[in-house]
């Protein structure tokens, strides 16, 4: 049974869908300790919805700890589904905590907006050696530069249950103008998601094929670059 408590007050900032790994601790009621691993499941300025491997309880304050990079914050317990190990957790400091690197503006941080790449100022990450150069279109924009085997980028967008989204995951490269990434939650056909490099590095692509089946609890999804991937050998 989920108990409530101040429901409404954990709620004053707009949530991002978002998994980050966590490490809970905390003493309960009887006086017991318990410490284990979690995960969020949505989190906003003021705290966040969690899913965690030991059992909490309202009221209860605990410290809830990053992996990477490490670091903690203490809170409080203000609902708990013990069925489901879902819990809220309250900062006791309100804060971008959780790291998210494009917050909603309510969460009125001042993070500078991220600078779309012009086709002057090169590719997302610059090749180590040689490159593939694929096919171009006379009239085409520059290409973006991808390593062939992929790199790390943030994908950032509205699930397809409307609630805004960040993800960190590899993204691999498969074709002149596409590439596939694992991400959390389920996101349209057709929607246009950004797909974020760096602070200053970032493109818009178009979901243009889901998988029908999860992948390590992923859904595995295929973008459509409007620029030609440029493939750097590594």
């Amino acid at each position: 049974m989920q108990q409530l408590i101040g429901n409404e007050r954990a709620r004053r900032s707009s949530r991002v869908l978002v998994s980050l790994a966590l490490a809970v601790s905390g003493q309960k009621s009887d006086g017991s300790h318990v410490s284990g691993s979690a995960e969020t499941i949505l989190v906003n300025r003021h705290g966040a919805k969690i899913r965690s491997t030991v059992p909490l309880e309202p009221k209860m304050e605990v410290r809830v700890a990053m992996l990477a990079p490490y670091k903690w914050r203490v809170g409080q317990v203000v609902w708990a589904d013990s069925g489901e190990r879902e819990y809220g957790i309250e900062l006791y400091r309100p804060e971008n905590f959780w790291g998210i690197y494009f917050p909603p503006q309510d969460w009125e941080l001042g993070v500078p907006p991220v600078t779309v790449m012009s086709s002057a100022s090169g590719g997302a990450t610059q090749p180590r050696t040689e490159t593939k150069t694929p096919e171009r279109v006379p009239g085409d924009p520059e290409p973006l530069c991808m390593p062939e085997g992929g790199t790390i980028a943030i994908l950032r967008g509205i699930a397809s249950n409307g609630i805004p989204f960040q993800e960190r995951n590899l993204i691999l490269p498969v074709g002149d103008r596409h590439a596939t990434m694992l991400i959390g939650p389920l996101v349209g056909l057709g929607s246009t998601l950004n797909v974020i490099f760096s602070k200053n590095c970032a493109e818009d692509a178009v979901v243009t094929a889901v998988s029908h089946s999860r992948e390590y609890d992923r859904w595995r999804i295929w973008l459509n670059f409007s620029r030609v991937l440029l493939l750097a050998k590594q």
